[in-house]
Parts: structure tokens; C-alpha cells; sequence
């Protein structure tokens, strides 16, 4: 491996775009064969561009789908550019803006909602899909006019990782591993080892920024909070519910002692085996390969994330969904008609839906084909699996304010780093959030409030 891999994956590492950019093989079991959809009737002659960002096994399954558009359409060309992740987003979004992007582009969910609103996308045909298979649908329509968007490869869900083996030592078995909060913190204080003052083996790895702040909205949602008013131009970010949980990621390192800020990355402290845990989304499951970690072949599974009753009401916490593909409004009529065909090659079928699911290591977006045998041979760890049994007590937030990572960021480094009192650190990013949404002028198109849990 060379210097630049190694760079490569700790960027990925510490990325949001490390939700699509886990290193794995494209992992289609034996004996399955993507199918193709139907011909569309398509006038375009000529060649259309599509952008997308590096992740090797998304190129794979894409440069095959190309091989097979190319047969059906031979008079089509789908010219496939691969751009840097870290470039990625600023490139699309200036160029979409200016009208000079490609016709279609893979859309990171994070920059998706900000092309929605500024009126550059094209809204997908009615019947593309058949929406109401789709766990998607309802969150993913526009409001006021129905239309959607874009596309889900699969969804993300926090679920605890463990190594097996570190389990095992201290007689814990990986079915014993708890469901409510209070007993995960006592099991995690079994599992944690220290020389003197020094940590050695951490009970709960959580040194991951993402993980953090997707471990903080979870146990909001969890205890029947939200991030957001019901309006939308309100941050509930100093809520009691929020203070409470911030006060818990506080008390992890600095009560309980389970991690230290000192200590090794959560990804370096469980790849070395000095983490007995973590709890992150699913895509961190594809990390774990045998050829990459061949001392954590067969000793790691996954459970899911404890909550505070030990139930799944009044929810079990955050969903994300691994989006997505975009349409531009700029291209022609006929360019937009190949685009809507290809995207309709690319994740139409059921077939595709479950390689997209191996491929995201996440549950995809037809709640029908969870059980499918072809991803139940393919999971290790159970990671997909897992992610399944709570995704329908799971909140998708919408939109993720591109304000927000900043002054979160600075908050959990206020909590952790220097044991700031957290009701100080809340207000202060409370009040940095308000200003932003108020100096924005922005109709921000959030969607917790839409969740009903299924027991409801």
C-alpha cells in the first residue's frame, strides 16, 4: 500500500464522505447478475457527462452498468468523470450553480438540499420508481409540491460495534451485550484497562467526531427531543433533552473514563484491538476486511445502540440515508431524459437495490429486500442486519445546515477536550446556530417532525 493510500484512508476516515467511501470490494455473492431495465425510448444522440467522487467500489459497479448502457444504446455515450472527494463538493456546487455542470451528478445528501432550494435540479419522473416501496419516499418529497429529488442507495444507522474476543476475556458473550444505556456504561467500565493513570485498552472508543455528533442526536431523539423547532427557524440545541445527552458524552470521558482524548482514533484504537467498543453508522462496518485487519477476522460482530429504557420508544435515534443522484435543470430536455434512463439503470431494480446495499453497507431502500438472502451471505458482523432491526424507530433529520458542523465541532471539543460546563457550551452554539438561520433568509427543509413511530 502505497504512502498515498495510507493518506487516502485516514481522509476518508475523518470525512462525513467516509459514509461513502469505506473500503471494500463490490461484494456480490455468487450467482448474482445486476439486471437491466427495459429500453427507453430515447431521442439523445451524443455524449452525456456524469460526475461522481472516488469510491472504488461504487466506480466498479458503475463502469459495468456503463458497459451495459453502451450495448443498449450504443448511440449514447455516458462520459463518467471521477473527481476527488474533497473537491468534489465545492467543484459541483459552483459549477451546478453557475449552469455549467455536468447534466447528472452523484449529490452527497449533505449538499443535495442547497441545489433543491436554489431551483437547479430537475424533479424526478412520477413513475421512475415505485415510490411507495421506497423507505425514502416520505421524507425525500418535497412538501409543497411532492417532487423528488434524488435517489437512496441505502440507509445509516449508529449500532455498537465489539470485538469478540475482548468480550470473551471478560465472559461476556456477544448476545449479552446491553440494551439500555446504564448497563452498556457498566459493561464498557468491565471491558477498560489501565496502567496507573494511563488508558490501555479503551471500554468504548468514541475519539471520532462524526461518531460524537450522531451519538448526541440519536440519544436526543431517543428521549423525545428534536434538533429543530416545528417551524424551522429555531436550534433546540440547549434543550433539556440535548443538555442531558452532552452531559452523558462528558461523563463517558471524564466520570466513567471509558475513552480518553489522548488516546488513539476510534478507528486506530479497534483496527489495533485496544477497543472493546464503539458506536458509530454502518458504513464504519465495511472498514473491517480481512485482507485490512486480518487479526479482527471473525472477532467482531455488532448489536444494537442501547437506549435509556431499554425499548425503542419513543425512538431509537438518527437515520441517514447514502444518497444520491441528481438531475440539472440546464441540460436539455432530451439529456435529462437519458439521465433519468441511466439513474433508472443504476438503482431500478431489486437487483441493484441489494448491490447497492453490500457495496454502502447499509440497509437499502426497499424495506422488502432487508431479508434477501443475497445480503444475509454477504454481512459480516451482521452490520446490515443490525441497522435493519432499527431503522423503522429511526428520524431522518432532512437537512444537515451546512452551519452546523462548525459550531458543533466547537462544542464537542468545549465538552471534551476542556470539560466545559455543557449547558454554557449548548447556549453558545444554540445561539451561533439561531443567528445563522436568521441571517440566512433560508427555508430550511428539515423532517424530524414527520416520524410516527410503528407502535404509535
Amino acid at each position: 500500500m502505497t504512502h498515498r493510500d495510507l493518506d487516502r484512508r485516514r481522509f476518508l476516515k475523518i470525512s462525513v464522505g467516509g459514509a461513502a467511501a469505506a473500503y471494500l470490494a463490490v461484494r456480490a455473492p455468487r450467482g448474482f447478475a445486476a439486471q437491466s431495465t427495459p429500453a427507453a425510448d430515447l431521442a439523445f444522440q451524443g455524449t452525456v457527462e456524469f460526475w461522481d467522487w472516488e469510491f472504488a467500489s461504487r466506480q466498479a459497479a458503475e463502469d459495468q452498468i456503463i458497459a451495459a448502457w453502451k450495448e443498449k444504446y450504443p448511440d449514447i455515450t455516458v462520459e463518467y468523470q471521477v473527481l476527488p472527494y474533497a473537491d468534489a463538493e465545492t467543484k459541483l456546487l459552483t459549477a451546478a450553480t453557475a449552469g455549467e455542470g455536468p447534466p447528472f451528478a452523484n449529490v452527497h445528501f449533505n449538499w443535495r438540499v442547497d441545489l433543491q432550494r436554489a431551483g437547479v435540479l430537475v424533479p424526478y419522473p412520477a413513475d421512475l420508481f415505485s415510490y411507495d416501496e421506497l423507505v425514502s419516499t416520505q421524507f425525500n418529497r418535497e412538501p409543497e409540491t411532492g417532487n423528488i429529488y434524488t435517489s437512496t442507495f441505502a440507509f445509516y444507522t449508529d449500532q455498537v460495534y465489539f470485538n469478540t474476543a475482548l468480550l470473551e476475556e471478560q465472559g461476556i458473550t456477544p448476545d449479552s451485550v446491553p440494551r439500555r444505556w446504564d448497563d452498556y456504561i457498566t459493561m464498557c467500565a468491565q471491558l477498560t484497562k489501565r496502567d496507573g493513570d494511563r488508558l490501555v485498552q479503551a471500554g468504548w472508543s468514541l475519539n471520532h467526531y462524526y461518531s460524537r455528533e450522531w451519538l448526541w442526536t440519536s440519544m436526543i431523539y431517543q428521549l423525545g427531543g428534536f434538533l429543530y423547532s416545528e417551524d424551522g427557524t429555531q436550534a433546540l440545541w440547549n434543550s433539556d433533552q440535548a443538555i442531558q445527552v452532552l452531559q452523558f458524552i462528558q461523563d463517558v470521558y471524564h466520570v466513567h473514563k471509558l475513552d480518553d482524548p489522548e488516546f488513539l482514533d476510534m478507528f486506530d484504537a479497534f483496527g489495533g484491538g485496544v477497543a472493546a467498543t464503539y458506536i458509530s453508522q454502518g458504513y464504519t462496518g465495511a472498514f473491517w476486511t480481512e485482507e485490512e485487519y486480518p487479526d479482527l477476522a471473525g472477532k467482531w460482530g455488532t448489536a444494537v445502540t442501547p437506549t435509556f429504557s431499554g425499548t425503542p420508544d419513543p425512538a431509537w435515534g438518527l437515520m441517514t440515508p447514502e444518497e444520491g443522484f441528481c438531475v440539472f435543470a440546464d441540460a436539455a430536455p432530451e439529456v435529462q431524459a437519458v439521465a433519468f434512463a441511466f439513474i433508472q439503470e443504476l438503482v431500478g431494480t431489486d437487483e441493484q437495490r441489494i448491490r447497492w446495499s453490500l457495496i454502502s453497507n447499509g440497509p437499502p431502500d426497499k424495506a422488502s429486500l432487508v431479508a434477501a438472502p443475497e445480503i444475509a451471505s454477504s454481512d459480516p458482523g451482521r452490520s446490515i442486519a443490525t441497522q435493519a432491526e432499527t431503522l423503522p424507530y429511526r428520524i431522518n433529520y432532512g437537512e444537515r445546515p451546512l452551519e452546523a458542523e462548525p459550531i458543533w465541532r466547537t462544542m464537542f471539543d468545549e465538552v471534551v477536550l476542556n470539560r466545559a460546563d455543557v449547558r454554557t457550551a449548548a447556549n453558545t452554539a444554540t445561539e451561533q446556530m439561531n443567528a445563522a438561520l436568521a441571517s440566512s433568509g433560508k427555508r430550511r427543509l428539515f423532517t424530524e417532525r414527520l416520524y410516527k413511530a410503528p407502535t404509535a
